[in-house]
C-alpha cells in the first residue's frame, strides 16, 4: 500500500513540475520490509542417524516377531541379532548400517524375509505392537536390552522354515538359546562344523524323506506316461493295418442290388 501511495505522490509531483515549470521535489517513501518468521524452526539437536537406525531396527523387530505374536524375549533377541550383524560390518550381511542390514538383498533373496514382501504388506499401520517394537529397538540401541553377548548372529522359526533351510542351519550353526518361537544360533568353529555335518538331525531326515517321496512320485508318473504311450502306439498299429487293407477293397464296387425277374410261366394251349 505504501508503495502505491509513494508512486502516486511522485506522479503528482511530476505533473505539477511540468505545469508550473518548477522542479519537482518528490522522493520515494521508505517502506519497512516485513520480517519473515520461521514457523517451524530447525531443531539441530535431533540425531537423524539414530532415528533412522531406530526405525529400521523397529521394522525388523515388528515384522520378524512383533506382528506374529512373538514373546518379548524373542523380540529382544531378534533386535540383538540385527544390531550385532551391523556391528560386525560384514559385506555378506549388508555392512555397518542397520538399515542396510535389514534390507540387504542378494541374488533376489532378502536377508530378512519381510523385506521381500510387497510394499503394502510391509507397511506399518501403527498400533500397540508397533509402539512395543519401537521400545524394544530403542532399548537395544541404548544398551538396555538386558541380553548378554553370546555371539548370536542367526535365528529361525523351525515351524515355518522349509526342511531344506532348517537342515542347513543344523549343519552349519551351533544352537544357543530358544527364545519364544525362534531358536538362535552362533557361528561354529571348524571342529564344531565337522561334528554338525556328521550328526543326524530331524530336519535333515525330514528333508531327505521329502526328496525320496518326490522321486517316487516322479518315477510313478514316468511309468504311467510310458504305459499310455505304448497303448497309443498299439492302437496306431491296428489303424495302420486297417489302412493297408483298405486299398485292396477299394477296387470292388458294389452296385445297387437288382431283383431277378421270374421266368415267364408257360401257358398250355389246348389242341383243336
Amino acid at each position: 500500500m505504501r508503495d502505491i501511495i509513494a508512486s502516486l505522490y511522485l506522479a503528482c509531483a511530476t505533473i505539477a513540475a511540468v505545469v508550473t515549470g518548477t522542479p519537482a521535489l518528490a522522493y520515494q517513501a521508505p517502506v519497512e520490509e516485513a520480517k519473515v518468521a520461521l514457523g517451524d524452526p530447525i531443531n539441530r539437536s535431533r540425531d537423524i542417524a539414530y532415528e533412522t537406525d531406530l526405525y529400521c531396527l523397529a521394522l525388523a523387530v515388528y515384522f520378524e516377531g512383533g506382528s506374529t505374536g512373538e514373546t518379548e524375549e524373542g523380540q529382544r533377541h531378534i533386535a540383538h541379532v540385527v544390531a550385532a550383524r551391523a556391528k560386525a560390518n560384514r559385506a555378506i550381511w549388508g555392512g555397518n548400517k542397520i538399515c542396510d542390514v535389514v534390507f540387504y538383498k542378494r541374488a533376489k533373496v532378502c536377508q530378512f524375509s519381510f523385506a521381500c514382501l510387497p510394499l503394502e504388506k510391509r507397511t506399518v499401520r501403527g498400533g500397540k505392537a508397533w509402539r512395543y517394537s519401537m521400545q524394544i529397538a530403542r532399548d537395544e540401541l541404548e544398551g538396555r536390552s538386558g541380553l548378554e553377548d553370546r555371539l548370536l548372529r542367526y535365528y529361525m522359526n523351525a515351524e515355518l522354515t522349509p526342511p531344506k533351510n532348517a537342515c542347513r542351519f543344523r549343519k552349519e550353526f551351533v544352537p544357543v538359546v530358544q527364545a519364544g518361537r525362534h531358536e538362535f544360533f552362533r557361528e561354529a568353529t571348524r571342529e564344531e562344523r565337522r561334528a554338525l555335518e556328521k550328526a543326524e538331525h530331524a530336519e535333515c531326515k525330514k528333508y531327505e524323506a521329502s526328496l525320496k517321496k518326490k522321486k517316487q512320485a516322479k518315477t510313478k508318473k514316468a511309468k504311467a506316461d510310458t504305459k499310455i504311450a505304448k497303448a497309443g502306439s498299439g492302437k496306431g498299429k491296428d489303424v495302420s493295418a486297417a489302412a493297408k487293407k483298405g486299398p485292396a477293397l477299394a477296387g470292388v464296387k458294389k452296385g445297387p442290388s437288382v431283383a431277378k425277374k421270374a421266368p415267364p410261366k408257360k401257358v398250355k394251349v389246348a389242341k383243336r
